[in-house]
């Protein structure tokens, strides 16, 4: 299967993302396209790389990811791609995008994209590389071109700080990764962390100097409308809502604080 996935922050009302995928097609007309999301949070390079995690083995082995997050645009920063052990590959802008799926999935090889033959055009705009320098790669990419023609290889790719996921002490510690339409705040805290806690009991959540009451539960009508609970959701993932409510408006949730839950 030739399929190559998008993720960026460009939004649908500008015309970035139809223009990227007329190159792609204009490279490789058979190969398919998916949009994971254009939704991301503008220059919110932490929350692509949350979303990128979960999302990425649900696709087929071979598919390419277009990841382009990309405040760094024309500057100094690396345009990359990359192959995992598990037989996915990823390109976009070497900016800590891909932190967790390298820290998940080992990387095979990485390359530094800098052989014009393969972009879209000789000179790239320095403002637009997800049309000149990642759209093009990533189709030649599905059409079985060899990472090694693109360019140098190179050891390592930057990693972006976070908060990582543990239990201490009674206390479950993690991040807010991001959130979902519905304002439910997503962490990056295994659900089985959880696995200890019996359902419809009652935890605290410390975030900031706030703290709130949250009901753990299966699903979200399992408690009253306008309560807070906890719950394991569709990616194995704690999360934090409100039932017919915003989890984060209640808790004044911005993005990558750190959250602990207190157990008990």
């Amino acid at each position: 299967m030739k399929l190559v996935v998008l993720l960026t922050d460009w939004g649908t009302k500008s015309y970035y993302q139809g223009v990227v995928k007329g190159v792609i097609k204009k490279v490789a007309p058979e190969v398919e396209i998916i949009d994971l999301t254009h939704e991301v949070e503008p220059f919110n390079v932490r929350e692509a790389m949350h979303v990128l995690v979960r999302a990425y083995r649900d696709f087929p082995r071979g598919t390419v990811f277009m990841a382009v997050v990309d405040y760094g645009v024309g500057t100094e920063r690396k345009a990359i791609a990359f192959e995992t052990e598990s037989g996915y590959f990823f390109v976009g802008p070497d900016n800590g995008l891909f932190t967790l799926v390298a820290e998940e999935d080992k990387i095979l090889r990485i390359v530094k994209l800098e052989n014009p033959e393969y972009f879209y055009k000789p000179a790239p705009s320095f403002s637009f590389h997800g049309r000149d320098i990642f759209a093009p790669v990533s189709a030649y990419l599905a059409k079985g071109v060899d990472l090694s023609v693109f360019g140098r290889r190179l050891e390592g790719l930057v990693f972006l700080p976070y908060e990582k996921a543990r239990k201490e002490n009674g206390e479950i510690i993690g991040e807010v990764a991001f959130f979902d339409r519905f304002g439910n705040v997503e962490t990056n805290i295994p659900g089985i962390l959880l696995k200890d806690l019996k359902f419809f009991s009652t935890v605290t959540i410390k975030k900031g100097g706030g703290e709130f009451v949250a009901i753990y539960c299966r699903t979200y009508g399992d408690v009253a409308e306008g309560e807070l609970l906890i719950h394991t959701d569709s990616s194995g993932f704690l999360e934090i809502a409100v039932n017919q409510g915003s989890a984060r408006a209640r808790m004044g949730c911005r993005g990558g604080e750190k959250i602990v839950v207190v157990l008990g």
